[in-house]
Parts: C-alpha cells; structure tokens; sequence
C-alpha cells in the first residue's frame, strides 16, 4: 500500500504533463474556421502553405475541387472540410478557397482526389501549398 501511493502520484505527474502540451481542442469549428475568414486579407495574394501553418488546431480532413477545362484557370476553387465525413454530407463546415489563376495541370490532383477518396493527405497539400489565395468564405451547409 505504500508503494501504490507514489506510483499513483508519479503517474497523474506524467499524465498531467503530457496534457498540459497537447493543442487545445476545437469546441467550435464554424466558429475557429470564421476566425480566418474574418481575418482573410493576411492570406489573400499569400501562399495556401501560410493558412496551413496557422491552422494549428484543427486541420482540413477532406477537399474538393472545382476542377474545369479552361487552360487559362483550371482550378478556380477548392472547399475544404474540417472533418472526415463523405465530402457531400450537410452540415459541414466548409471553407472555400478561390485561387489565383494559373496554369499549373490539374491532372495530379484529380488522380489524388479519387485515390484518397477526396482526403486531404500529403500529397493534396503539397499541390496546393505554392498556389496564391484569391478570396476564402466559411460557411455551414
């Protein structure tokens, strides 16, 4: 029994610890995901990878693009999810981005899209980070 209480002891140390670095959890998303869009001039005409890096709390789960066959602005927007449910579920938090035109080939990113099931992975996120916001809107569906 004496040796119990200082296990105990030491252990709700190490427990306590580990909780105090561990990120806050998101309570609201509509709510966190607003805080950029309130705050979208410090993004727009800047590279997507500076949203990413700001977004510390909750990162995108999936994304969907507007994928279309004009050489001049193939991509001209993209909406992000906060969670990781079907990208066409109601009631999400969606954050849409509307990029700067450009002519980089969308070809990658459709073969990412329908590999991970329209999960935003690595792979997504290393093709857009270098891409310029234009505008970005939040809202729930």
């Amino acid at each position: 029994m004496k040796r119990t209480a200082p296990i105990l002891f030491i252990m709700a140390l190490v427990f306590l610890s580990g909780s105090a670095k561990a990120q806050r959890a998101v309570s609201d998303t509509l709510a966190y995901a607003k805080k950029f869009e309130v705050n979208k001039e410090k993004y727009i005409g800047k590279k997507f990878s500076l949203l990413l890096k700001d977004m510390t709390q909750l990162p995108f789960k999936k994304a969907k693009s507007d994928i279309r066959q004009d050489g001049n602005d193939p991509l001209p927007s993209t909406l992000f999810r906060f969670s990781g449910k079907d990208i066409d579920a109601s009631g999400e938090v969606t954050m849409v981005i509307r990029w700067k035109p450009d002519d980089t080939p969308t070809t990658p990113l459709e073969f990412f899209e329908q590999e991970h099931n329209y999960g935003f992975t690595v792979n997504e996120k290393n093709f857009f980070e270098n891409k310029i916001i234009r505008d970005l809107v939040v809202y729930k569906q």
